[in-house]
């Protein structure tokens, strides 16, 4: 069948990701820097501090972009994909998709954007952000740009998890969750490119997909 090139993300749509995926990357090296200070001082030196620093800012621009992809998925001029994540929908659809993974199916349907594992999966995730955000300002003793007591304020945070140290357990566990999530999406990013051939890898970079032509 033949293909074409279909213009996939516009700007906006790749710009939030990229910024999703950066304040991870900082929030990632610095939450283990926090954790366990591996070079340039202990818990009180000036580097500490910077790491902090760039993590808190970090953690509100990784939570702003999630409230813009929430806000493009309803609201895009570009692309309104918000059903795309339709739950009933993926369900019925969701034993096509984990039978082509499992081998079981040769092939599996056409889906527009999303399969079912896809978009249950950027779900998930979306509201682990928000749950790793609760924490962590649960966790932080400090103020929110000289202004917010985050830890006095998500206090409650701590008491629905029975206490800070648990809270600071679901924050470590949910990074890993995160790190996990990422190192599925890239291999199978890669993998759906090397197998479809649909230039689904480079697509988030150029905004282009290669598509089959609809008759």
């Amino acid at each position: 069948m033949a293909e074409e090139l279909k213009y996939e993300w516009n700007f906006a749509f790749r710009l939030d990701h990229w910024v999703r995926v950066s304040a991870i990357a900082i929030l990632v090296f610095t939450g283990f820097y926090i954790h366990w200070p591996f070079f340039g001082g202990g818990p009180d030196s000036f580097l500490m501090a910077w790491m902090r620093f760039f993590h808190f800012v970090s953690a509100y621009a990784l939570v702003l972009g999630l409230i813009v992809r929430a806000y493009l998925a309803f609201n895009s001029a570009f692309d309104r994909d918000w059903k795309d994540f339709g739950i009933f929908r993926n369900l019925r659809d969701l034993p096509d998709i984990i039978g082509y993974y499992l081998f079981i199916k040769g092939t599996h349907k056409d889906y527009r954007k999303y399969n079912p594992l896809q978009a249950f999966a950027y779900l998930f995730i979306g509201l682990l952000i928000i749950f790793t955000a609760f924490t962590g300002a649960a966790i932080y003793n400090g103020k929110a740009f000289g202004v917010l007591n985050t830890a006095e304020s998500f206090m409650w945070v701590n008491t629905l998890l029975g206490g800070e140290s648990y809270t600071r357990i679901w924050h470590f566990l949910s990074m890993w969750v995160i790190i996990i999530f990422v190192g599925v999406h890239v291999y199978m990013s890669i993998l759906q490119t090397a197998v479809g051939k649909d230039r689904t890898f480079t697509s988030i970079l150029t905004g282009y997909k290669l598509k089959k032509k609809t008759p």
